[in-house]
């Protein structure tokens, strides 16, 4: 490992070595963007990395709490690892309160999150089912309660762990993911529109990670709202326009998802004038999907169906994320034929 980052370490960086619960990584390491890298379980030498035990003693109570927590070389020696290069000031960290280092841990794993955990998670966690998502990085498979992260200075040839409860919640549903590699051609490109595209998969994830199949179904309209105008509000009579443009293969076909939409959000009988719309029905009227579709089945087709949506916008954002907002307005509005 130390080789592997050698360059980054001559630099004066730190690394960041944290376990991740739920992931499996076999064979050999997987590397992403941001020099970040996936070890298998007990591939890294953490001797080589000189820990500085956690004395449960201490007069410091951010060092008592980290060894109290359980995070140690033994259990990170039990889970793969995730490495990465990182700055920031080592005497501050060392001597900060149990508090920032836990929002350490957060702000780390975002990083995680943000550079690639959750490209890998939308390539690879589909919205049906739900069974294979990852922990967060910092998590541990031993205590859900706890993570942690080992933080390693080069130039002092030392490294220090910092634990505690960082999370308000774990995924617990399904065996978690087998890790596969991602060509680095697939992911975003850097440009005003892959920051949207950033935005759009932190989104997916919190879809995804939705504890009930009302609150997904809210979250997955959101995104579909977001992914058409992300720049502002518009009421989804304007957003299914938008979204049925990169779906749509005729004007048969566009016209059916504008409908379909209608359904989905807040169409009423013409009848009887009684409100039929999914979405008008759970947030306004106090039913939830199990209501509105009693069939598990059902319920599966549905979100299949809303993947299929947000697939082909954000796989089209993606494939354009080198190009600021405005050019890519110009390439979304060239998929207009189907509206007239």
């Amino acid at each position: 490992m130390l080789d592997d980052y050698a360059d980054y370490l001559r630099a004066g960086c730190h690394l960041a070595v944290m376990p991740i619960s739920r992931v499996q990584v076999e064979w050999f390491p997987r590397t992403y963007p941001c020099g970040i890298t996936f070890y298998p379980e007990g591939l890294v030498n953490l001797n080589a990395l000189c820990i500085k035990p956690n004395d449960p003693k201490s007069r410091s109570l951010a060092e008592v709490i980290a060894a109290t927590s359980g995070i140690d070389q033994e259990i990170l020696d039990k889970h793969p690892l995730i490495v990465f290069p990182c700055s920031f000031n080592w005497p501050d960290l060392c001597h900060s309160s149990h508090d920032n280092h836990l929002d350490f841990i957060r702000r780390l794993s975002e990083h995680v999150d943000k550079s690639c955990l959750n490209f890998i998670r939308y390539l690879q966690c589909p919205l049906e089912p739900i069974d294979c998502l990852p922990g967060r990085a910092g998590a541990v498979n031993s205590n859900y309660m706890m993570s942690g992260a080992l933080l390693y200075n080069h130039s002092l040839r030392e490294s220090r762990i910092i634990g505690g409860a960082a999370f308000s919640y774990m995924i617990t549903k399904g065996l978690g993911l087998p890790l596969e590699s991602v060509d680095p051609n697939l992911f975003p490109k850097s440009g005003e529109v892959c920051n949207i595209v950033s935005h759009a998969l932190s989104l997916y994830t919190t879809l995804l990670e939705a504890n009930s199949p009302t609150l997904r179904f809210i979250q997955a309209l959101s995104l579909l709202e977001f992914l058409a105008y992300p720049d502002e509000y518009r009421k989804f009579e304007e957003v299914k326009k938008v979204i049925a443009r990169y779906v749509a293969t005729d004007s048969g076909e566009y016209q059916k998802l504008l409908a379909r939409f209608f359904e989905l959000t807040g169409k009423k009988d013409s009848v009887t004038n009684k409100v039929v719309g999914y979405r008008t029905r759970v947030v306004h009227m106090g039913e939830t999907i199990e209501d509105i579709i009693p069939d598990m089945d059902g319920r599966k087709r549905l979100f299949i169906e809303l993947q299929t949506y947000i697939r082909a916008v954000i796989d089209h954002l993606i494939s354009h994320s080198h190009l600021t907002w405005e050019e890519y307005l110009v390439v979304r509005d060239g998929l207009r034929p189907f509206e007239n």
